[in-house]
């Protein structure tokens, strides 16, 4: 059972059965978010401690689950830092196995990139290789680290929704969770960017510095699957083509290619599925001997090595963050980060709890 797919329809349906299947899930998700309350409270009165990681580190992090685009922007952050003579080191949890992290290493060559959920083990990893700044990819929940800074990363398409917790909507905590935050990024892909901005100026507040940003994420190019020549996106205008993807937001995807104006198939997966051959038989039949199949770069990584020879060729739409609202506010942030990309000078830092003030 596509068990993604199906909670997508509870979370996001109007029909009376996904009402009802929603009301049902109220009595755990009322039970779950007693429980990162808990959890909260112990950290913020120092029932349990945050440790404060050896280098300069910037953690990027999403309230709801998945579809947001945090890949695409840690990836830009590092890539961020990085011009600015930083040399960057990206952490994963690594509990999809090594996807995340390949892609992470096709955006920014330059970074050191460890997937490990020890996200201090895997500092130290980074650390020894050369990583000058540590980025911190999907952390917002992981109190038991301090961070220098801490984004948010939050979708204008889905910001007004209602916030129902897991598991009875997507949500992992409330808009208070901004409150250990130093600013936000509202991303955007079907939404336009006057609503992304809007969005950014109203959820600023909640944080500590108050920092508000929006960044588009466009569909730069299209990238063969195989390797090869790079198409314009404008590429697909006035083609057929099936979007083959496993992500939050299959949805968006479709209309992202839309917007180029492609007319499309959506041939959905459930969120990070292992592809395996059969999976793509009903896609390839779709798409015919001389159609186009197009996937995300999150996709790509799984199916390269399934992809089948004889099928049509598949395009890898990568992703682009413009950032639209709030430049300079998050170009000062990255400013200093690059400025302290150097190591800790207490030897013991990475073990000793922080103040009140970095706890996060």
């Amino acid at each position: 059972m596509d068990w993604a797919a199906l909670a997508h329809r509870v979370w996001r349906g109007t029909s009376p059965g996904a009402r009802l299947a929603r009301a049902l899930l109220l009595l755990p998700a009322g039970a779950y978010r007693a429980g990162v309350a808990v959890r909260n409270a112990a950290y913020d009165h120092r029932v349990l401690r945050s440790w404060r990681l050896p280098r300069a580190s910037l953690g990027v992090g999403n309230i709801a689950v998945g579809g947001v685009g945090k890949t695409p922007v840690a990836a830009y952050l590092a890539q961020e830092l990085a011009r600015r003579g930083a040399k960057p080191g990206i952490l994963l949890r690594g509990y999809r196995g090594d996807d995340e992290a390949e892609e992470h290493r096709a955006r920014t060559p330059a970074a050191v990139v460890v997937a490990d959920p020890d996200r201090r083990r895997g500092a130290a990893q980074a650390i020894a290789a050369g990583a000058q700044v540590l980025v911190l990819d999907d952390c917002l929940q992981r109190r038991d680290l301090c961070h220098d800074a801490l984004l948010a990363v939050v979708a204008a398409e889905t910001a007004g929704d209602r916030k129902w917790p897991l598991p009875a909507g997507p949500w992992r905590e409330g808009l208070g969770a901004l409150g250990r935050c130093d600013g936000v990024v509202v991303t955007y892909k079907t939404a336009a960017a006057d609503v992304a901005a809007s969005t950014a100026r109203r959820l600023a507040p909640r944080t500590r510095t108050g920092l508000g940003a929006a960044a588009g994420l466009e569909i730069a190019r299209l990238v063969p699957l195989s390797g090869g020549t790079p198409l314009a996106a404008a590429w697909l205008c006035g083609r057929d083509v099936v979007a083959v993807c496993g992500i939050g937001e299959p949805g968006l995807f479709r209309s992202q290619l839309e917007s180029l104006g492609a007319r499309v198939r959506l041939s959905a997966f459930g969120d990070c599925l292992r592809y395996v051959p059969s999976d793509l038989a009903a896609a390839v039949a779709a798409a015919g001997p001389d159609g186009v199949v197009v996937t995300t770069a999150k996709d790509a990584v799984r199916l390269r090595p399934v992809w089948p020879e004889k099928a049509p060729a598949c395009l890898v739409a990568e992703l682009e963050v413009r950032v639209t609202y709030g430049e300079d506010a998050l170009a000062r942030l990255l400013d200093r980060l690059g400025r302290a990309a150097h190591p800790r000078s207490n030897p013991v830092a990475a073990v000793v709890p922080p103040d009140r003030r970095m706890s996060t």
